[in-house]
This record gives C-alpha cells, structure tokens and sequence, in this order.
C-alpha cells in the first residue's frame, strides 16, 4: 500500500543526490543540527537523506485535528530526513518540502495542522502540502481524500490534478543540480 510510496520517494532522493560531485550543499542548513550531514566546511554542509527507522508519522495532527490523514503523507514526511530539493514537474519549478531533523518535523506537523484547521474553516477538500512553487499563491499538495497529487490555488481553492498518487509523482520529477 504505501511501500511503493516510500520507494519512489528514496529512488527520487538518490536520483537528486547524485547530480551532485560529492553531495548536496547548504549554507542554509549549516547551524542547524541533523543527522543527514556529512560534513561541515566553513559555513556550508555536506549532507545526504537520512533513512528514518523506525519511521514517523503524523499521528499528532491526526488527534489533534480528528482526522485521518491519507498514508501517502505519513510515508512521505515520515520515511527521511533530508535537506529541502528543488525539482521541477512538468513545467512547475517546486521545491520538496523534507524535514531535516526532530524539530523540523514538530514545526512541519504543526504547519500541517494550521493548513488543514484553515481549510476546514473555510470549507475545502482536506490537503497536505508537500512542495512550494515559484508561485506564492499555489503549492503541490496531497489531496487527503483521494490521495492525488495536486496543484492547489490558496486564494481560490482550486486543486488542479498532477498525477494520481505520490508514486507517480515522485517518478516523473525532473531533477536539476539547485547549488
């Protein structure tokens, strides 16, 4: 059910690290403690995607909304953490969202639970997001109903349908070198 999932996201992972010489650089990232760094040179960190074992979930948002979140999401935050990979799907420009360490993946579950509180607030189909776009209006979520790949509008609402599960997703990814 959700192990092809959870492949496609460490197959899309491994494809993305590897347009790098060594590994994926950060300046951003260089404070901030994880266990995907490899390496520290100066202001910038050498890392790669670290798998999760056991892996996470989002069980938190799932009480605290009363909600059932689709297994998709729970694969895709809970499976790794890894630096944030610019992509592109088609002809959007995105950047996938990962979490990159235990607090990173608190503060991601509660953006989560503010994103859905606000969409059953104004009466939307449930998401989860999972990228941002060059857009500030748009993100690529997950429809929690069907478990489809979307392009969500946040001022209108409006879910545009990518692909019909993460997997797919995940699989047509374009992967180009962000630094």
């Amino acid at each position: 059910m959700t192990l092809p999932d959870q492949l496609a996201l460490i197959d899309f992972s491994t494809r993305w690290c590897n347009q790098f010489e060594h590994a994926p650089r950060s300046e951003e990232l260089h404070a901030i403690p994880s266990p995907c760094i490899l390496k520290t040179e100066q202001l910038t960190v050498l890392w790669q995607p670290f798998l999760l074992a056991p892996p996470r979930n989002l069980k938190i948002a799932e009480q605290v909304l009363n909600i059932t979140l689709h297994p998709s999401a729970h694969v895709f935050y809970g499976t790794q953490y890894a630096g944030n990979m610019k992509t592109k799907f088609a002809d959007i420009n995105l950047v996938l969202i990962q979490a990159w360490n235990d607090e990173d993946f608190c503060n991601l579950e509660q953006n989560i639970i503010a994103h859905l509180s606000q969409q059953k607030k104004l009466k939307r189909i449930p998401t989860i997001f999972i990228a941002s776009t060059d857009e500030d209006s748009e993100i690529v979520a997950l429809n929690n109903l069907t478990g489809e790949v979307v392009k969500e509008d946040l001022i209108t609402g409006e879910l545009t349908i990518l692909t019909n599960n993460l997997t797919s997703f995940l699989s047509q990814l374009i992967t180009f070198a962000s630094n």
